[in-house]
């Protein structure tokens, strides 16, 4: 679904896509860890997870879906909520591909990005 904005703070300049989405922390504290997002733009991603403990400044390398790896910076962190930039945008193509990726079943997408990660 379209991006809508949340309030009148909401003061993105790339609208950003909504959708659950899987990725893989590849790199730091919790490599192998798997993370549902949801929302991505071309330019980041907000992660929902309870456990992650990183901290605006820390950086990782993450797979998102079939896309990846992409080395993100933590900007902010709001409870189970983070906010991660990438280091370089997704190219337009990639970030169709990845939303037409996010429209396919919930359970095809899973078994992929653990069947990836084991083979990492």
């Amino acid at each position: 679904m379209a991006y809508e904005r949340l309030s009148a703070h909401d003061v993105r300049s790339q609208e950003r896509w909504r959708g659950m989405a899987f990725g893989r922390i590849q790199s730091g504290p919790f490599v192998g860890r798997v993370i549902s997002i949801v929302e991505v733009s071309e330019t980041g991603c907000r992660i929902r997870d309870h456990a992650i403990t990183c901290e605006p400044g820390d950086v990782f390398h993450m797979i998102l879906e079939d896309v990846g790896p992409l080395v993100v910076d933590v900007r902010w962190k709001n409870g189970a909520f983070v906010g991660v930039s990438f280091r370089a945008p997704l190219r337009p193509m990639v970030f169709d591909h990845l939303r037409k990726e996010i429209d396919k079943p919930l359970h095809e997408r899973m078994a992929r990005l653990m069947d990836r990660g084991s083979q990492l």
